[in-house]
């Protein structure tokens, strides 16, 4: 009889802690929201969008803080202010273009196909545009290319690259192939960077037919941009803008 009762009182205590569990369940679901996927995605792109400000702002410190450093360092040795400023003026040249620059790298040459077309094929299909340039420029730059020129010029932020009839204008300057692109960089990986598979190189070489062809350098020299720049709208900013 007593075995009766407490299977009975188990049963009881097992009834009830399946009932707080449900109602547990229950209230926990209901602190769920719908949340529509388009929302979520705004959110990811506000983060991303806040993370590289961040980046951008540390950025800005660290520059900040080695150009300090190194006027500290200038001033402690003797030197001027303006020492240092002509060393930072040219440092930024070399960054921006404006100085011939040498260095590993890789020289690509991409020339028209000369495939048999396929049947009512296009005869444009086999021939070098300039967005075929554009995507082989893009992948160098971001297989850490610093410092690219195509048929002698430099590539900087400005230099436009579109077509001219059979030809390419860069620079403001009309070229037609061979089209020689020289960059600087580890050279295994800007070579990976057109041979590897899904990249915009593989896909001109082995699909389209563009005859291309990448060459390892010790030392690849690139001539400093040529041309002079007018900025018509373009204005410093004030800080915290």
């Amino acid at each position: 009889m007593k075995m009766n009762v407490w299977k009975f009182n188990i049963l009881i205590l097992c009834i009830l802690l399946g009932f707080l569990i449900v109602l547990q369940i229950k209230s926990v679901s209901g602190d769920y929201l719908y949340v529509p996927l388009k929302v979520i995605y705004d959110y990811k792109l506000s983060i991303e969008s806040e993370k590289k400000e961040i980046e951008n702002l540390h950025g800005v410190i660290e520059e900040r803080s080695s150009f300090i450093e190194n006027y500290d360092k200038l001033k402690s040795e003797g030197g001027l202010f303006k020492d240092a400023l002509t060393q930072e003026l040219e440092n930024q040249k070399l960054i921006s273009g404006f100085k011939n620059v040498e260095g590993p790298g890789i020289v690509l040459t991409v020339n028209d196909g000369t495939r048999e077309l396929i049947g009512d094929e296009n005869p444009n299909n086999v021939l070098v545009h300039d967005i075929d340039i554009l995507n082989l420029i893009n992948d160098l730059k971001a297989a850490g290319a610093e410092a690219i020129s195509i048929n002698g010029q430099r590539i900087i932020s400005i230099s436009e690259i579109n077509c001219a009839g059979h030809t390419i204008r860069i620079n403001n300057q009309v070229f037609a192939q061979p089209f020689i692109i020289k960059a600087i960089g580890d050279p295994k990986t800007l070579e990976a960077s057109i041979y590897a598979p899904g990249q915009s190189g593989h896909y001109l070489k082995e699909i389209i037919g563009l005859l291309i062809e990448v060459k390892p350098v010790v030392n690849v020299k690139i001539a400093k941009y040529q041309e002079d720049i007018n900025y018509r709208y373009l204005k410093v900013a004030e800080e915290g803008e």
